[in-house]
């Protein structure tokens, strides 16, 4: 039992805790479009994409300036390395030996040499040889060593490969910009589209609710005339109007149910809770209007499709690719400096005082004479890709006109219907109104009647659709042109 009253108790505190802090928004179209591209998360993921093009761009920039490393290295060798000598040394009559680097003592040749040091005697030289054997070990440099030193490198000469890289990044920088434009285009249109569709669903329910209201009077007078004896109106009569009364409301419940799922994806591509609601402001659709031609349509769809755009600028990269690769025949020229502290608790041999601090400065050349036909290869390979890349640049031109047309068509079709519904909408309302009133006198059936009231909803209805599918044609060539988006952006 306490079990029991414990989840009722979370289940009650879940749902008032939902209930509290869900929120109802009144928008119009505007207002729904720059809360999605304000919480929307594909455009958080779009946003991400251009930080990382950024980035990659200025990693690229990081080649064309000098680098600057500096290192330290210590170590401690098992015993101190030592330098040995083998052999023997000619002289002649004249020739004085100093020998240092480790040895106490110096010796100078007299006639008959004798060569001593601090270890003993090393060898006795004979005029007649004039030879000395040399057998002698010196310490180089101490157990201890730390070698610290600070390297510059500074590209002077790549063949152009640095400035290619460069540009392909910068290239890069404006295709993430134009992958955010695609996804803002993505956003705006399906904002519209449940938008729409919302709208679409209130007309129909009102619509809906006004014919069963006009029905359910035709009902009830049925039954007054079917039960006040009338000569032209039986119970079938009744039943009929009485079905279709039913059928409406069936009808109008299932309105309701494609208006709370248009309104749940409104909130969804919003990027609000689930459990906030959305009411719209302006439920009537503006008069259609056909000020777009197609000529103009497909000429800004040229310039402004991201998708378009975006394979004109990949065909760009490939042309820098080629430069890229072409860069391989030249040389590459850097200037190389450096600086070194020698650290030894030895302090002779190969540490001493004059080792001890250095400097270089220098040029280097590096050129491939042959690899084989790599590098013609590879130039051959990026033509042919930026070849690829212009051969699908002119499918996708034809593509988009393609459906720059069929949405214009969608246009002009939804125009038309407008214009013929707008009139039979106004024709139906009299037809109806005419039938009411002959029907309280008892002058038409109740068939005719029923069919008056009908036809009425049911060209309403259409006209309604004709207004959605207009809108909706208009939006989706905005999205397939995008040159709405730089309004959208702009806001």
């Amino acid at each position: 039992m306490k079990k029991t009253k414990l989840i009722m108790s979370s289940l009650f505190s879940f749902v008032l805790t939902n209930s509290l802090y869900a929120a109802n928004h009144k928008l119009t179209l505007d207002e729904a479009i720059e809360i999605a591209l304000h919480n929307n998360a594909k455009l958080k993921v779009s946003q991400t994409a251009i930080k990382i093009a950024d980035t990659m761009y200025n990693q690229a920039m990081s080649a064309s300036y000098p680098t600057l490393d500096a290192s330290v290295n210590a170590m401690r060798m098992d015993q101190a390395p030592m330098y040995e000598l083998r052999g023997v040394t000619k002289i002649d009559n004249t020739q004085t030996i100093n020998m240092y680097n480790g040895l106490s003592g110096a010796a100078a040749y007299d006639g008959n040499p004798t060569l001593s040091n601090a270890y003993g005697t090393i060898a006795n030289a004979t005029p007649k040889t004039s030879e000395l054997p040399v057998s002698m070990s010196v310490q180089t440099s101490g157990r201890d060593i730390a070698v610290s030193k600070i390297q510059l490198q500074y590209p002077l000469y790549t063949g152009g490969k640095i400035t290619s890289i460069i540009n392909q990044a910068q290239i890069g920088k404006l295709i993430a910009a134009e992958g955010k434009k695609r996804t803002t285009n993505e956003v705006v249109f399906d904002i519209k589209r449940y938008y729409y569709g919302a709208k679409l669903a209130e007309n129909l329910k009102q619509l809906a609710s006004d014919t069963q209201e006009r029905m359910s009077f035709v009902r009830d007078l049925t039954e007054r005339l079917y039960k006040g004896g009338s000569l032209h109106v039986k119970k079938t009569d009744y039943l009929r109007s009485k079905l279709s009364v039913e059928l409406i409301e069936s009808l109008d419940e299932e309105i309701k149910q494609k208006e709370e799922m248009a309104k749940a994806a409104l909130i969804f591509a919003m990027g609000l809770p689930w459990t906030d609601t959305v009411e719209l402001s302006d439920t009537k659709f503006k008069k259609p209007n056909m000020s777009k031609t197609l000529a103009n349509l497909v000429s800004n769809a040229y310039k402004f499709n991201p998708d378009y755009t975006t394979l004109k600028m990949a065909i760009k990269i490939n042309g820098e690719k080629i430069k890229e690769a072409k860069s391989d025949y030249y040389p590459t020229v850097g200037l190389m400096a450096s600086a070194q502290n020698l650290y030894s608790d030895y302090h002779y041999g190969m540490t001493n005082e004059t080792n001890r601090n250095s400097w270089t400065i220098g040029v280097g050349v590096n050129w491939s004479l042959f690899n084989g036909m790599r590098t013609t290869n590879k130039v051959q390979q990026s033509r042919l890709v930026k070849l690829q890349l212009e051969q699908k640049q002119i499918i996708l031109k034809d593509a988009l006109a393609l459906q720059v047309k069929q949405a214009f068509l969608q246009m002009k079709n939804s125009y038309k219907q407008y214009e013929i519904l707008s009139k039979a909408s106004q024709t139906a309302s009299q037809n109806r109104e005419l039938n009411t009133r002959a029907y309280e006198e008892d002058m038409v059936s109740t068939k005719d009647v029923i069919e008056a009231q009908l036809m009425e909803s049911y060209t309403l209805g259409a006209y309604y659709r004709s207004l959605h599918d207009n809108a909706l044609a208009h939006a989706n060539a905005d999205y397939i042109v995008a040159k709405s988006i730089e309004e959208e952006l702009k806001k």
